[in-house]
């Protein structure tokens, strides 16, 4: 059956568990087994929500009508969650469609000309590139670009796990995450260094060892005192 853009399935079954409304005992009803899947969907690989109509319970007996009413009333009292999920099926499938196509063209095309293929074809974001797994190409990514992106992540899991205004992350973490290597990489620590310390957020900062950053407090909204900052603090972070 289809309705409101989904594809229904049935099949009688005989062992549905229902409680009795008069004995309050379990008891056990024939009626239908349905699956839930996407209208378009003709291999019923997305299974979306499955559900049982027992007769006496949700249906009042175990004919087609009875059936189609039953399924009608159930997908309209989840709509909203069904359409979730095929949003969010839709949304994994476009993932994995594009993944098929960069494996594509990763086995067609390699360094520089696969970086601007992604790039300047593509339009993706050096970022984008290193989510999906390209980390061979980070030696293409535009450095300035790829250092704001590293200090913005400083800053956002900075402001956001520091108790007191100070934390401490390590370069391997950075490294793991980004494909990098500091501190050796000397150039892309001062320019990750350089959009720190032009940041509102960051007081601080040293990086003899690993990134040791003491933000403003008032960008730090897990410190319950974080508006305890001096006047002069305040005057300074509108400045």
């Amino acid at each position: 059956m289809r309705y409101r853009g989904f594809e229904i399935t049935s099949t009688a079954d005989y062992g549905i568990t229902r409680i009795d409304k008069v004995t309050g005992e379990n008891e056990t009803c024939k009626g239908y087994y349905c699956e839930i899947y996407s209208a378009d969907d003709d291999n019923y690989a997305n299974l979306f929500d499955s559900f049982c109509l027992a007769q006496g319970h949700e249906i009042p007996d175990c004919s087609y009508s009875s059936l189609v009413e039953g399924i009608a009333r159930y997908v309209d009292g989840y709509y909203n969650e069904l359409e979730e999920a095929k949003s969010d099926a839709q949304s994994n499938r476009n993932h994995e469609l594009l993944g098929r196509a960069l494996c594509w063209l990763a086995e067609n095309e390699s360094g520089a000309e696969l970086y601007n293929t992604f790039s300047e074809v593509l339009g993706m974001t050096d970022d984008e590139i290193r989510e999906m797994g390209y980390t061979t190409l980070v030696p293409y990514f535009n450095r300035d670009n790829y250092a704001q992106t590293i200090a913005d992540y400083l800053i956002e899991e900075g402001t956001r796990d520091t108790l007191s205004g100070n934390l401490h992350i390590p370069f391997s973490e950075i490294n793991e995450r980004y494909a990098v290597e500091l501190p050796n990489d000397k150039d892309l620590l001062d320019r990750i260094k350089d959009c720190l310390c032009g940041d509102e957020a960051v007081a601080d900062i040293e990086t003899n060892e690993d990134f040791d950053l003491m933000f403003h407090t008032v960008f730090c909204p897990n410190i319950e005192d974080r508006f305890g900052e001096t006047e002069d603090e305040n005057i300074s972070l509108n400045m």
